[in-house]
């Protein structure tokens, strides 16, 4: 089954970054990225089934960026 998670950022400030991700743009969550610790937090479900799928492969994307030092202004998680 493939699989895609559209990932954007919405804000980033000096404590964090917040991205919108998703199936598509009509179907966005939202989650929270801690800069100094790497923690995640979802802040809103994608309103699609499976949600929480969407949510653990864009953190793992946003964690990956954030191992590097990166915070990217869209990128996607494609299996």
């Amino acid at each position: 089954m493939a699989f895609y998670v559209l990932i954007l950022k919405y804000q980033e400030d000096q404590s964090g970054v917040t991205y919108l991700f998703g199936p598509d743009e009509d179907y966005l969550g939202m989650l929270w990225l801690d800069k100094s610790s790497g923690d995640i937090k979802e802040l809103q479900e994608t309103p699609t089934q499976n949600s929480q799928a969407f949510f653990q492969r864009a953190s793992v994307k946003v964690w990956q960026y954030w191992k590097q030092g990166e915070f990217p202004e869209k990128t996607c998680w494609a299996s």
